[in-house]
């Protein structure tokens, strides 16, 4: 069986949590690769998944030592 690969906008949003409108404006001004046919946008989600990925903050080593030294105070019950 094929897996789905082209989305609607009503699908893209709820895949991503990102609202319709805002995706309409990513569209339109090439944040976001999408294919339009008429007056439909549909959206590819093996781009929807490279957008995504290149949106990620990386977490600096600071954050990440702050966030096991909070760790474990909590597992210690301090």
């Amino acid at each position: 069986m094929m897996e789905k690969r082209y989305c609607s906008i009503k699908e893209a949003s709820g895949y991503t949590s990102i609202p319709v409108k805002t995706l309409y404006e990513w569209a339109g001004q090439g944040r976001i690769p999408s294919i339009k046919i008429g007056r439909r946008v549909l959206f590819d989600l093996h781009d929807i998944d490279s957008v995504m990925a290149s949106l990620k903050r990386a977490t600096s080593q600071a954050e990440k030592t702050v966030n096991k030294i909070i760790g474990d105070i909590q597992d210690s019950g301090i």
